[in-house]
């Protein structure tokens, strides 16, 4: 009887450990020396993460929807390292309201806080840091946009999520814009 009420109790703590984001109920921590932190290479392991797939270009009929709007059928998804050029994604009206950048991040795992930074490398010169997207993590395909971007060069998308048990995780990736974008009226 007072093995089980100790077993009891001791299930008790670890799900309020889990209530204020300390440790995942009915789980244990990760030991020192272990992963914790670093994102797992393995997504049939179970365990969660986050994944920048790379980035879409999207209208405001999709940005005004919400982060977990599915993206339009057919939207291709540039992946990490891409180089776009052409008049891909530009925008076709002077408002902006299409050829938006939207990052398209896949995450697994339970509800976490996150933030996304931007850092843009015109090719004209120059190194510009937006501030943080602050962001609300759920399972699923999550949508950030980083704006209608038409200047040339090179950009950074920094990702860190899951502050629960310690440094943040984090994921990383860029792109290049090389594009010939017609005047719009």
């Amino acid at each position: 009887m007072r093995r089980n009420f100790i077993a009891t109790l001791s299930g008790v703590v670890a799900c309020g450990l889990f209530a204020i984001g300390l440790l995942g109920c009915g789980s244990t921590p990760t030991p020192a020396g272990g992963n914790a932190g670093q994102p797992s290479s393995s997504s049939s392991s179970g365990s969660s993460g986050a994944k920048i797939v790379g980035i879409a270009f999207v209208g405001s009929s999709v940005t005004a929807n919400g982060h977990y709007t599915p993206l339009p059928t057919g939207t291709p998804i540039y992946p990490p390292g891409s180089t776009i050029s052409g008049a891909t994604g530009c925008p076709t009206n002077r408002y902006g309201t299409d050829g938006m950048i939207v990052v398209v991040i896949d995450y697994s795992g339970r509800s976490t806080a996150g933030s996304l930074t931007l850092i843009r490398h015109p090719a004209t010169g120059g190194n510009f840091t937006d501030a943080p997207y602050m962001m609300d993590l759920d399972p699923g395909r999550y949508l950030q946009t980083i704006g209608p971007y038409t200047v040339n060069g090179s950009y950074e998308v920094q990702m860190e999520y899951d502050y629960s048990q310690g440094p943040a995780r984090k994921a990383s990736a860029s792109f290049t814009l090389a594009r010939n974008c017609p005047p719009v009226n």
